[in-house]
This record gives C-alpha cells, structure tokens and sequence, in this order.
C-alpha cells in the first residue's frame, strides 16, 4: 500500500530487518530515523516500511530473537549461558531496571550477542530485499490504476461562464 518504488520499499524493508535483529529494542526507530538522515546523500529508501519492519522486534518476540542471535554468537566468541539465564536478564521494572538490563547485556553476554546479531541480522535483511522487490513489484501490478468509469468520462466545468444560461450547467466529454 506504500507510494513508492519497489525497490525503495524492499530496501527500507531490509533496513528495518537488520535494525530489528539487533538487540537495540527500544531505540531501534530513532536508529532508522538516523540511519535514513545519515544515509540521505548516499541513496534513500521508503522509511515506513523499514519502521514497519523493526516491530518485528517487540517485547513479546525479542528474547527469542536475542538467545538466538546469542547462541549464533557463541559458535564464534564462546559463551556458557543457557536459555534461563538468559530470559531472566530481561526481567525488569521500570527505566532504570531497562538501563541495568542494557548494561547486564553488553556486559555478561555482549561479545557473542552482538557477534551473532551481526551475522543473523545481515543474513536475513540480504534474504529480505529479493522477497520483498518480487512480492512488491507483484502487488504493484495488480493495483488498478483507474476505473473504468473515471477513465471514460470526465466533467468539465468552464472557469468563466460564456452566457447566463452556462453558469449552473457542467459539460461531460466522452471518450469512446
């Protein structure tokens, strides 16, 4: 439903995937509003879709998506965590127990987190933009540009009238 390019849509899609595989939840739309400002001498891509997309990173899916990525992480850096003790992390109240989180994250289990984040994160944005292009390019087609109605019949209405009589009468002009 976007008004864009399929190739800006797919592109912002990739972006907002990478941003939200990445354990920033909770920054991660300022970090695609940075992102697209720094970006903007480069290239540009559609932002909504990409704001769109990090919300696949939310409270309810993020510590799948973290011990996953942590867990890829551990083939590269090592790491002794299991999946309890890394959920329990996540147990917090209130913006100063988050900001303890953030801290106990990079801290206890930062190196393979990040690691594997990079790698996951990267690996399922670059799968991203080839499925997003061919499903947006698709749907792109399918949208009808006009009705048939609207493109067969048009009505006019004169800016000045030429006599009394044309004030309140409307011209219609059919193409056949």
């Amino acid at each position: 439903m976007l008004d864009d390019t399929a190739h800006s849509i797919a592109l912002g899609t990739a972006i907002g995937m990478f941003i939200a595989l990445t354990p920033t939840v909770g920054i991660q739309m300022l970090m695609v509003i940075c992102f697209a400002f720094v970006t903007r001498p480069l290239f540009r891509f559609n932002q909504i879709a990409s704001l769109i997309t990090v919300y696949i990173s939310n409270p309810l899916t993020m510590i799948p998506i973290y011990w996953f990525d942590y867990k890829v992480g551990t083939y590269y850096v090592g790491g002794s965590m299991n999946q309890q003790e890394f959920a329990k992390i996540f147990e917090f109240e209130g913006f100063s127990g988050w900001w303890e989180t953030v801290k106990q994250l990079i801290l206890e289990v930062g190196s393979p987190l990040i690691i594997g984040s990079l790698i996951v994160a990267t690996f399922c944005s670059l799968v991203t933009y080839p499925i997003m292009l061919r499903l947006v390019m698709h749907f792109q087609k399918m949208r009808p540009t006009a009705t048939q109605d609207e493109s067969e019949t048009q009505t006019v209405i004169p800016h000045k009238p030429v006599d009394s009589d044309q004030t309140t009468k409307s011209v219609h002009i059919h193409s056949s």
